[in-house]
């Protein structure tokens, strides 16, 4: 992706929202005009008059952002690099994605997983239209087809304990609720852990890290799903480690993902990864899981368009 064209494709997915206000008038009013020419299209404009308003407020990240957006839209790929990387220096944490628009313009490698700070201010900003966004626009049924297929498995009992992993507003806790006698729910956005709290589906809800929620547990689940949420980890060994560590013996995991028809993993466009059939059996097989199914499917639309996916069961190894 060398040439930029992961970028321009990347445009469609909307980077968190910019604080309009960098703490100095002056270079406010000029930003403002700026977004002004930039939605009008004039986007050299549009950089020229970003990078004005910086000269007045140089540690504004978030207006270092746009200026870096600004400039690859007119195709200035370098100049854009270079105001990426700025903008990082100002946020280590990356809260607004640059780490991935740079990857995207072929400027530098992927990072593993997308940036936690990127995540929980993406889905901050997007808890209270999430459900409605997900079900009634993008046709989502990660979580029904993730119920469906564990109900599949002949276990003949009610699971002991759950946990849903990236639970977002309780979208899959409500379609495993009655499957479960105990129900845990974690994920980055407090928002969104807000929203699913409402619902009161969940016996306990967490904001964290997955894969550091799981190694501090004090239980053991024979259920955890991940409804949607992987597409938002490249490397898989760590949280397929982490499950397996406090997955009972007779335990499923169950989980959905973006399918990569190449090897590994690759990330998308839409900031999301896309995972092989291959890579994912590998690191099932690594972790100490075995695949007991792992099928196409479609579990979500972008664009109009449906997105291939994949549906996978796993068990743990005898």
């Amino acid at each position: 992706m060398a040439d930029g064209s992961g970028y321009k494709r990347a445009r469609r997915t909307k980077a968190p929202r910019v604080s309009m206000s960098s703490g100095n008038l002056t270079a406010d009013r000029r930003f403002a005009y700026g977004q002004m020419l930039r939605e009008n299209g004039d986007a050299a404009g549009a950089a020229e008059v970003i990078a004005q308003a910086l000269e007045l407020a140089p540690a504004w990240a978030e207006g270092r952002f746009a200026l870096a957006e600004t400039l690859a839209e007119s195709g200035r790929t370098d100049a854009a690099s270079a105001e990426y990387r700025a903008y990082l220096v100002l946020d280590p944490a990356d809260s607004m994605g640059a780490s991935i628009r740079l990857a995207l313009l072929g400027s530098d490698t992927p990072p593993a997983t997308v940036p936690e700070a990127y995540v929980r201010r993406l889905f901050d900003e997007y808890a209270p239209r999430f459900d409605k966004s997900l079900v009634d626009r993008l046709a989502y049924r990660a979580p029904e087809a993730l119920r469906a297929a564990v109900g599949a498995i002949p276990t003949g009992r009610k699971y002991t304990a759950t946990l849903d992993l990236g639970c977002g507003t309780g979208l899959a806790g409500a379609a495993f609720r009655s499957m479960t006698e105990w129900l845990e729910g974690v994920d980055l956005s407090p928002r969104m852990v807000g929203e699913a709290r409402r619902k009161k589906i969940y016996d306990h809800l967490a904001v964290g890290d997955m894969s550091e929620h799981l190694r501090a547990a004090t239980r053991h689940f024979d259920l955890v799903v991940a409804a949607d949420v992987l597409v938002y980890v490249g490397a898989l060994d760590d949280i397929f480690r982490a499950v397996r560590g406090k997955t009972t013996d007779d335990g499923v995991f169950a989980f959905t993902v973006q399918r990569h028809d190449g090897e590994d993993f690759m990330l998308g466009t839409e900031h999301r990864y896309r995972h092989g059939r291959n890579y994912i059996a590998a690191c099932a097989t690594a972790n100490g899981f075995a695949v007991a199914r792992l099928d196409d499917g479609v579990f979500r639309h972008e664009g109009g368009a449906d997105v291939p996916g994949l549906l996978a069961v796993l068990r743990p190894l005898a």
